[in-house]
């Protein structure tokens, strides 16, 4: 019965997810790039990473970082409204469009291998599943086609034809979670009532280790600067309010996730957290519910490689003045990212890739501490140079000593 009633919950969800009044919005639509990429990325890990890291204080870690990701999103959406029309002016304003391009050219390797990075997650889950696991050959030629696919859509049917891509896949994680969380505070509340201790076999690391990967687990939030590079479509002002609401939603979602989700990370080896058995072990909530999550994390890794082709083509055609258009700018990326499926480790690269978006955001934060300056004088100008210099210093830090969490 319980199981009936998850998998009606995640239908009703999925059906106000494609009413026409969401589905027609523009504010709804803007919302969807950001929001696929900071979800898509992390939403499974995160509970089982953090809990690995600090145990019991992982919720205050989440709330930590969710702020901090939101501090760093107040920069860029300070940059689409101040610094995007000094950009665009680049003979009038060398310095900053300079400090832009090489931001850009760090995020472009970023979001290249996050894409082949991901989709390669998806193809490996998929395969395994399906019974074809420890097959290399079929899981690249799987993740070249699914590349391939969303290349063709972005060069045929635009961003727009992306977008829709990222309803649907994102629709129905989102509909999915909803059933997932309401499951888990079912399970909590006969965890409480049945006066049980939350035992975490957390893994002994040192302080400092900790440290280094909770600035890692930074990474695993971003995805909110994708919005940035939607004003072939969106005016700023859409931007800046979409990029704030998808920050507020995901940062919800992941704070209850992990709050939510601790009485069943408890049953995980925390010495080697797998995505199969973060979805195993949600059948402790309800029987249902791994064969939704598998969908889940399937969606949650193609939303987010589809966020980033579009954010990699629109910096791309950005990058170029225009020169470039957005739809051949997805084929480009897409070529590159097979390129990366095929001939190097994955495994290896994404660890500079997830300091590349770190570095990204620093130099973003440079570029709005140059724009305050064109823009603001005397205290005001002083209060958002403390505010930008106090992120930068933040996320040098984390560029140098970071352990990657993506």
């Amino acid at each position: 019965m319980f199981n009936t009633i998850l998998v009606i919950i995640a239908a009703s969800v999925l059906l106000f997810m494609f009413h026409p009044r969401l589905t027609k919005s523009r504010d709804w639509q803007a919302t969807l790039t950001p929001l696929s990429s900071i979800i898509g990325s992390g939403f499974l890990i995160i509970a089982p990473l953090l809990t690995s890291v600090v145990g019991m204080y992982s919720p205050l870690a989440i709330t930590g970082i969710v702020l901090l990701a939101y501090a760093i999103g107040g920069v860029i959406r300070f940059n689409i409204i101040h610094a995007e029309p000094l950009i665009h002016d680049r003979e009038a304003n060398p310095l900053i469009y300079k400090i832009d391009l090489l931001a850009n050219t760090t995020l472009s390797f970023a979001y290249v291998t996050a894409i082949a990075f991901y989709l390669s997650l998806l193809s490996s889950f998929l395969l395994t599943y399906l019974g074809f696991g420890d097959s290399p050959a079929l899981e690249r030629t799987l993740t070249t086609t699914i590349i391939v696919f969303i290349a063709a859509t972005g060069f045929v049917r635009g961003l727009g034809g992306l977008e829709k891509l990222e309803a649907y896949s994102m629709s129905v994680q989102l509909s999915i979670v909803a059933a997932l969380l309401i499951g888990v505070f079912v399970y909590d509340y006969r965890f409480i009532q049945a006066e049980q201790a939350l035992a975490l076999d957390v893994p002994d690391r040192d302080t400092i280790t900790k440290i280094f990967i909770l600035f890692g687990v930074l990474l695993v939030v971003q995805g909110f600067e994708t919005s940035r590079f939607l004003g072939e479509k969106y005016t700023a002002e859409i931007r800046v309010r979409t990029m704030r609401r998808a920050q507020l939603i995901s940062g919800v979602l992941y704070v209850v996730s992990v709050i939510a989700l601790l009485p069943v990370v408890r049953h995980l080896d925390l010495q080697n957290i797998q995505i199969p058995e973060i979805v195993t072990a949600t059948g402790l909530v309800a029987t249902a519910l791994p064969l939704l999550l598998i969908v889940a994390a399937i969606m949650s890794q193609f939303s987010a490689a589809v966020a980033d082709t579009v954010g990699a083509g629109c910096l791309a055609s950005e990058s170029s003045s225009g020169k470039l258009s957005t739809n051949r700018g997805y084929v480009i990326v897409s070529v590159f990212a097979i390129i990366l499926v095929w001939a190097a480790d994955l495994l290896e690269i994404i660890s500079f890739a997830s300091r590349a978006f770190a570095v990204y955001y620093l130099l973003q934060c440079i570029v709005a501490t140059v724009a305050s300056r064109h823009h603001y004088e005397g205290n005001t100008h002083l209060m958002h140079a403390v505010r930008f210099s106090t992120l930068t210093s933040i996320l040098a830090v984390i560029v140098i000593f970071a352990i990657p969490a993506k």
